[in-house]
């Protein structure tokens, strides 16, 4: 799978307390238009698995070319990398990446067991283009890049 290139996404929760926690994922996927849902796998053996896996509410931010710093940062294990000042409040009064191409607010729609991961569908409540003209930032052979214009 790794010779199928994807888009880069940041999904970010924010508990009660208004600790935010953020991950990096390259499986969102658009599911359906009405409703407008989306999809993301959740690896089982995730140290954060628990507050992923039940959080009522989540948003996306579809990362930029020249994020690949935050991609890597919020792919790594638990939230001791997290900074605080690369959210800003988005759309629906989530967290969201600043300088994403676009954010995506969704509230859980289901939650399915797949194997080693748990897929889970977002039904999007709101949403905002970021950053018009910019290019995204792929995954792809196990690397991050930035798309070709």
């Amino acid at each position: 799978m790794g010779q199928f290139a994807t888009g880069v996404a940041v999904i970010a929760i924010q508990s009660e307390s208004g600790a935010i926690s953020a991950m990096t994922i390259n499986s969102l996927v658009s599911v359906s238009l009405d409703p407008m849902l989306v999809s993301w796998n959740l690896q089982n053996a995730s140290s954060q698995y628990a507050a992923y896996a039940e959080a009522e509410r989540f948003s996306f931010s579809i990362l930029a070319g020249g994020q690949q710093a935050l991609a890597r940062r919020y792919a790594a294990r638990g939230d001791s990398a997290l900074m605080l000042e690369d959210f800003e409040d988005g759309v629906g009064g989530l967290p969201m990446i600043r300088g994403a191409l676009a954010h995506l607010a969704c509230r859980r729609f289901a939650v399915h067991s797949a194997g080693d991961h748990t897929l889970i569908l977002g039904e999007v409540t709101d949403m905002a283009q970021a950053a018009p003209g910019e290019l995204p930032l792929v995954f792809f052979g196990g690397r991050f890049g930035a798309l070709a214009g």
